[in-house]
């Protein structure tokens, strides 16, 4: 009993010893795939590019591509309540043809190959965020979440 606890205390201090502290150390975008955001999807003075991805139905235990436009009322409540100061926030859909009705390349954005293929293929999640400061260092959190975990990797890439 005593080594199986002595076991799981050093996993467990492995597990963050690449920062003491537990923080998550923020990783970086390459100036080519920066450059290719900034162009894409329209990023411009903003200081965040915020990334509200969609991942394919077939990664989704359920349709997340149903009502997409009923859904936009409802990102817009979600974000009101969120202070957002100098950032660009996008809708990401790696199923275009599922989402042309609301992809207008202002907002709402047909993936391109990018997000899902350099952050999100490897999860089966219905839903990817993604936040980008202009320097490149950026933020991911895979499936659902809500504004606090918004506002922490926020906090985290200013940390």
């Amino acid at each position: 009993m005593r080594k199986t606890l002595i076991l799981l205390i050093l996993a467990f201090g492995l597990l963050n010893f690449d920062n003491p502290n537990g923080e998550k150390i923020n990783e970086k975008l390459t100036d080519t795939q920066l450059n290719f955001l900034i162009k894409s999807y329209s990023w411009g003075t903003e200081d965040l590019l915020i990334v509200n991805f969609n991942q394919p139905k077939s990664r989704c235990h359920y349709d997340n591509y149903v009502n997409l436009k009923k859904s936009i009322n409802w990102w817009n409540r979600f974000y009101s309540k969120i202070e957002l100061q100098s950032a660009k926030n996008i809708f990401v859909y790696a199923d275009n043809l599922r989402a042309a009705k609301v992809i207008d390349s202002k907002t709402y954005f047909a993936d391109k190959n990018f997000f899902f293929k350099n952050f999100f293929s490897d999860n089966t999640t219905c839903y990817g965020l993604l936040i980008i400061k202009k320097n490149g260092e950026y933020q991911k959190k895979s499936g659902e979440y809500t504004q606090e975990h918004i506002v922490e990797l926020i906090n985290n890439l200013y940390k």
